[in-house]
């Protein structure tokens, strides 16, 4: 008997969290960290385990992104093409980038060449 109400309790459980969870409603234009591609006003991103993330940013044309490195060693967030560079970012520093004009621009660490490369996409 006491195995069935446990059981049960457990069902019950399970579908309430279930039930709460179907319910609730992600929107990836109020999300300053969200990859979709609703582009934002303002987004940021982490560097971690030597990597971006997210590794593709949508910002509007005079959108901000901000970087944090969370990673234990200084890291880079340099364009490609030379249109920015953060130099070195400390541990637990931040960079901001604000983007005034439409384009594809896409970023790597100078520091450690086998991160991969991310890229930030301004425009609607």
């Amino acid at each position: 008997m006491k195995t069935k109400i446990t059981s049960l309790a457990l069902v019950l459980i399970s579908g309430f969290f279930l039930l709460t969870s179907c319910g609730s409603k992600s929107n990836n234009s109020t999300n300053p960290t969200s990859n979709g591609t609703t582009p934002l006003m303002a987004a940021t991103a982490t560097i971690q385990n030597f990597a971006f993330s997210p590794s593709v940013i949508h910002v509007l044309p005079g959108g901000t992104v901000t970087w944090t490195n969370k990673d234990a060693t200084a890291h880079t967030v340099t364009d490609l093409g030379g249109n920015f560079d953060s130099g070195n970012i400390a541990v637990d520093a931040t960079y901001k980038m604000t983007f005034p004009t439409a384009g594809t621009f896409t970023y790597h660490c100078t520091i450690h060449s086998m991160m991969p490369n991310a890229t930030v996409v301004v425009g609607n």
